[in-house]
């Protein structure tokens, strides 16, 4: 049991800073949109059709997810994932909005040719996406709790919410990229500075 818990925490300790490496080397360069994720810009946001499911996907990156979790969990005497899925929001939305100001990043409508759906801003900063990160920290605050096919299902759901962004027109594929890492980054920062590979 120790042993076993010993192990999940060196693992969120690697995945927070493999991560957070992941970030700061997306920061070196804002603005420049390489070939690769232009392609894949054009690939996920035109001309595909309207997917209205999606939004259904996009859920999982608002505000109000990781609230309800540490309520939950506050509730059925789970405190270290009331403490982490507390914690986690205001820690994003930090590095989020610091982020968005030492990169500021055009929306993909005034890079190049977009087809903008359902709320997809206009204004304010593209890097990182807000959705992306915080779909990932709950994936990452709740993957100790959770058996392997259910981390499964809810690693491909937040998957999904990254690639929704894109296909709405609100931010580019690095954008995406860089907010998972930032919100996979956090969750399993938390994990591992709570000690949630203890019984909790």
């Amino acid at each position: 049991m120790l042993a076993a818990g010993a192990r999940r925490c060196t693992g969120d300790r690697t995945v927070a800073a493999a991560s957070l490496a992941f970030v700061v080397l997306t920061t070196a360069r804002p603005g420049e949109h390489p070939r690769w994720e232009q392609r894949l810009f054009d690939g996920v946001n035109h001309p595909r059709p309207e997917l209205a499911f999606l939004r259904v996907f996009q859920q999982l990156g608002t505000p109000w997810c990781l609230p309800a979790v540490a309520t939950a969990a506050a509730a059925t005497g789970r405190r270290r994932l009331a403490v982490v899925a507390g914690l986690a929001l205001p820690v994003e939305k930090l590095a989020e909005v610091g982020l968005k100001k030492a990169r500021p990043t055009e929306r993909p409508f005034y890079v190049r040719p977009t087809v903008l759906r359902d709320d997809a801003p206009l204004e304010g900063p593209s890097f990182p996406s807000g959705h992306a990160a915080l779909a990932c920290a709950l994936v990452t605050v709740l993957s100790p709790y959770l058996p392997p096919p259910a981390v499964a299902a809810l690693v491909g759901a937040a998957a999904t919410t990254s690639l929704t962004r894109i296909h709405q027109g609100a931010h580019h594929p690095v954008d995406s990229l860089g907010g998972a890492a930032l919100g996979a980054a956090i969750g399993s920062g938390l994990n591992y500075a709570v000690g949630i590979g203890q019984n909790a």
